[in-house]
């Protein structure tokens, strides 16, 4: 039951769309990456605690705060790593 709630805050973790400001991005041509994103997001939750809960206080509050924080960063670094794989293979064309 822990892990499906650490899988759920992991998932709530993850950049939800229109989360910046200024000019919006157009759509993503593969709607298939919001669900990859949140489900990278969980893993990271999951993660996160099981790394930094010897050294977390007892309670809930840090459980969902850990994992929070590991769903954001490790979707935040897979999303960083797709979007550096694609400029790449743009420069290397163009």
């Amino acid at each position: 039951m822990m892990y499906a709630y650490l899988a759920m805050i992991g998932w709530c973790g993850t950049k939800w769309p229109g989360w910046w400001f200024g000019p919006h991005p157009g759509p993503d041509p593969e709607p298939w990456w919001s669900l990859a994103i949140g489900v990278i997001g969980m893993i990271g939750g999951i993660i996160a605690v099981g790394a930094f809960r010897p050294m977390l206080p007892e309670g809930l509050t840090a459980i969902t705060t850990t994992a929070f924080f590991g769903g954001t960063f490790a979707a935040t670094a897979v999303g960083a790593i797709v979007a550096l794989r694609q400029s790449t293979v743009v420069n290397r064309a163009g």
